[in-house]
């Protein structure tokens, strides 16, 4: 059974610890999570609670545990000794941004770094954290380590919250960077586990910026959705017809989000986006991606707009926040778009209250979080659906709820695609019709 040692924290460490373990390996893991020690660290991933609620990861990681095939890795000593046998060591850190992409989190950099300037390691080192580009060419330089060097590779991460150890065991496609044109064996055999149905070798810079350029590309297609779908509004067309008609083209990729909904939000889309402003910047060539971030801010703004329209002003009203994650199904609030329209209307001299069944416990400052719905609308004027999550798609959920105004403003598309139904006796709004 072949050993790994992981160093990082969070979603991706979980995942990637809970499909090695399913793959047959032996994960050492050291935590690294901000100011908590790696003991309480190690403890918390293992019961499944650095992971967003992931599914499945929590009931991987415990069988692990207990098979003694995920092992906490605890110091420096640890460290060395687990490096003299393992076959390969991993840094799977989820890279900590600012609110505008720009990369504050030094961990995945560091531990890329020692791994590599390691004398105890006997194995090559994969990296699937998020990096700029020419972050590996520069480690390794630094490391001491030749450029083509087979000891560094970077196989950029490719998880959807939701359904990430599904991605990470049955990858549709798998990006390897690599400067030398022969891949270590035990990174072979971790890609024949994997059974990538497409496998791209390249360079590893090549590699990092084709993360910077998937979620780049993501990033353009939801604003150009929001903004085609907001000028459709403006003249009285549909912008779900009108999507529909642009996603038919057989030159515009089937599975694009080119749909009328909310800003991209979190971490990811942001990061990438901010990677190549800055890349582009000294040759001139930022301009597009300044546009995408600069149009997303714009449509993040749009929910404040429709409600000081339709309340005559949100200054003493009360707006409940139906949902607070920044996906469906998932409890992280990673920088959500519901978190950042709360902080616009708190600023106004809105009061705002919330409901969410499953966002994870968290800081809200003046943000009143209910723990019922009935409870979170009592008083309010409006009831802002922000995230679709599966418990507010049964008819009966709005059934006890008594708002004073019974308004609901829908910022995850038109009604006719939505899954939560509209009410009996509430009037439904979007940003695309109000």
């Amino acid at each position: 059974m072949p050993d790994v040692l992981l160093v990082g924290d969070w979603h991706l460490a979980s995942v990637t610890a809970a499909g090695l373990a399913q793959l047959g390996y032996t994960v050492h893991i050291r935590p690294d999570a901000l100011q908590t020690p790696d003991r309480a660290a190690f403890d918390a991933l293992v019961r499944g609670r650095r992971c967003g609620d992931e599914p499945e990861v929590a009931g991987i990681l415990a069988t692990a545990h207990e098979k003694g095939t995920l092992r906490p890795v605890l110091d420096e000593a640890q460290v060395a000794q687990v490096l003299r046998h393992a076959d390969m060591s991993l840094v799977v850190h989820d890279t900590g941004t600012a609110a505008d992409g720009t990369v504050t989190d030094r961990r995945p950099v560091a531990a890329l770094r020692q791994l590599l300037g390691s004398h105890r390691r006997c194995g090559p080192v994969v990296v699937a954290s998020q990096l700029r580009a020419g972050t590996c060419d520069a480690a390794l330089a630094t490391a001491g380590l030749s450029a083509d060097s087979p000891d560094l590779i970077h196989i950029p991460e490719n998880l959807r919250l939701g359904r990430a150890v599904t991605d990470f065991l049955h990858p549709v496609r798998t990006v390897v960077g690599c400067n030398s044109p022969h891949l270590p064996e035990a990174v072979r055999d971790l890609l024949d586990r994997l059974g990538s149905r497409d496998e791209l070798r390249m360079r590893l810079v090549e590699a990092e910026l084709v993360k910077h350029g998937t979620n780049a590309y993501l990033a353009l297609c939801i604003t150009l959705a929001n903004d085609l779908g907001t000028v459709a509004g403006h003249l009285g067309a549909d912008p779900v017809t009108v999507l529909d008609g642009v996603r038919a083209d057989e030159r515009v990729a089937a599975g694009a989000p080119l749909r009328p909904g909310e800003p991209y939000a979190g971490a990811t889309l942001h990061r990438d986006v901010r990677a190549l402003v800055e890349h582009g910047e000294p040759i001139g060539r930022d301009g597009l991606f300044r546009a995408v971030a600069h149009a997303n801010a714009v449509h993040a703004l749009a929910p404040l707009a429709a409600l000081d329209k339709h309340l005559e002003g949100v200054a003493e009203r009360t707006v409940c926040l139906l949902g607070l994650t920044y996906k469906p199904g998932v409890s992280t609030l990673r920088d959500s778009a519901a978190l950042r329209l709360a902080d616009e209307l708190l600023a106004q001299g809105a009061r705002v209250t919330a409901y969410d069944p499953i966002a994870e416990t968290a800081d809200l400052q003046d943000v009143h979080r209910c723990t019922t719905f009935t409870e979170a609308v009592a008083d309010a004027d409006c009831v802002v659906l922000t995230v679709e999550h599966p418990a507010f798609t049964d008819p009966a959920f709005f059934e006890s709820a008594t708002p004073r105004h019974t308004l609901l403003l829908r910022l995850t598309g038109a009604e006719r695609r939505s899954r939560v139904p509209t009410p009996h006796g509430w009037r439904s709004v979007d940003l695309w019709n109000s």
